[in-house]
């Protein structure tokens, strides 16, 4: 009696365990769901769920950071990127998103050391380079930064987000000659409402930094009304936002302004112009 009493005890421990198992498993999948859906609080709820019953899925405790991160709680994302770091500790692209987070907390240092571990686990892949790149800039390291940015470009020459960044490090340069030739990339290969397709970290720091490039680029213009590059370059700013109406009024003042109605900014503004009309119009 004793024995069969202990055997129906152990039957029902693994019938717990089992349930318990399976009970997490349609939480993950809950969770992913609205985690791609957008709808954070939900996901991290199932996560929370799901991972009590696996403590050690790297994977969820990794995507509930990204909700939390989505949310802009970084202390919280952060928490669950050191944990997943900890159960996966060579895996580039935790170190490529802590290191996300440590740039959006201003602490660029970090940042650089995290996305330089993701170079060196995985050296092939542009993400790290990428977002030393983001590093770099707050760090004020320019040719640091476009080195980086080149070796990502030469991983992933199909990436607009790239030229983008590219472009913009130039006109923190003066080199408006390489400024155009990036536009020039960016308007024959890829249409104007790209940013629509990325979902990344670095698409939404690009956006965080677009609009403050645009607010600083209005304080540029109020002291100096006259400079037609300003405008070109807010015009770019807005028509990377996708405010496709004061992109066109940029472009068209810079257009008017230019000295030389033949130059290539005069050029690419027309083109511009005409993407911002067909795109504002869908």
């Amino acid at each position: 009696m004793r024995i069969i009493t202990l055997s129906i005890l152990i039957f029902l421990l693994l019938a717990g365990f089992a349930s318990a198992q399976l009970k997490g498993i349609p939480s993950y999948d809950n969770a992913y769901r609205n985690y791609v859906a957008g709808n954070f609080d939900e996901a991290i709820k199932n996560y929370d769920d799901y991972i009590k019953s696996y403590p050690n899925d790297d994977k969820a405790i990794y995507e509930r950071g990204m909700c939390y991160e989505s949310q802009r709680k970084f202390d919280d994302a952060l928490r669950n990127y050191n944990a997943a770091l900890q159960l996966k500790p060579y895996f580039s692209p935790y170190y490529v998103s802590r290191g996300y987070a440590f740039v959006k907390t201003n602490m660029p240092q970090n940042a650089y050391d995290d996305f330089t571990r993701a170079v060196q686990n995985d050296p092939t892949n542009p993400d790290g380079y990428f977002g030393r790149v983001n590093a770099n800039l707050d760090l004020n390291k320019y040719d640091f930064a476009l080195t980086d940015l080149n070796a990502a470009i030469n991983l992933n020459n199909k990436n607009p987000l790239y030229y983008y960044v590219r472009a913009m490090i130039y006109t923190e340069l003066d080199d408006t000659t390489r400024f155009y030739n990036d536009i020039e990339r960016i308007l024959s290969n890829y249409p104007g409402e790209y940013f629509s397709s990325f979902k990344s970290q670095g698409v939404v720091l690009i956006l965080d930094n677009i609009e403050n490039n645009i607010n600083y680029l209005n304080d540029a213009i109020t002291n100096d009304p006259e400079n037609y590059l300003l405008y070109f370059k807010r015009g770019f700013n807005y028509y990377l936002f996708r405010r496709f109406v004061p992109a066109a009024d940029d472009f068209q003042k810079a257009a008017r302004l230019s000295p030389d109605s033949q130059s290539r900014l005069v050029k690419y503004a027309g083109m511009l112009i005409d993407n911002c009309k067909f795109y504002s119009e869908k």
